[in-house]
């Protein structure tokens, strides 16, 4: 493992929620939290976490000012505890996406774990299988969450 670590939406969303391998997530970004590791999201992934936090904090699935405020409460309480947002280069991954069946938000991920020489978080999609770029990849999970 890296002194770097990008997390997917799927790890974010895992952490926030306790679902299974939660604890993995946790343990990494305690080392992101402390300072002793670096830790990234990419904005497309915020966006990501951001809805479907205001989704499952909304009413039946529709989100609400609340949920709204909720979603923006975790996004922010991340950044002020050391994890940073930041921008992936859209056309590496946009070159990703285009090699495989990877999600866009997936991509970008692939994209920033790449650029920063980091180890890319995520869950068990089976979109990370075969890809472009040459990324280390720590899996918290063996099974999706239904929800």
């Amino acid at each position: 493992m890296s002194d770097a670590y990008v997390f997917d939406t799927e790890a974010i969303i895992a952490y926030l929620y306790a679902e299974p391998g939660h604890e993995t997530v946790a343990d990494l970004l305690d080392t992101v939290f402390s300072g002793a590791a670096d830790g990234f999201l990419s904005e497309t992934n915020a966006s990501e976490v951001f809805y479907l936090v205001s989704r499952f904090e909304g009413v039946e699935d529709t989100p609400t000012n609340g949920s709204f405020r909720e979603a923006d409460r975790d996004i922010r309480a991340l950044e002020r505890l050391g994890l940073e947002i930041e921008t992936a280069d859209w056309r590496l991954a946009a070159e990703t996406k285009a090699d495989g069946s990877i999600s866009l938000a997936d991509a970008y991920a692939v994209a920033l774990a790449y650029e920063y020489d980091a180890t890319l978080v995520a869950g068990a999609d089976d979109d990370f299988g075969d890809l472009s770029l040459d990324i280390d990849l720590c899996r918290f999970r063996e099974a999706g969450v239904d929800r």
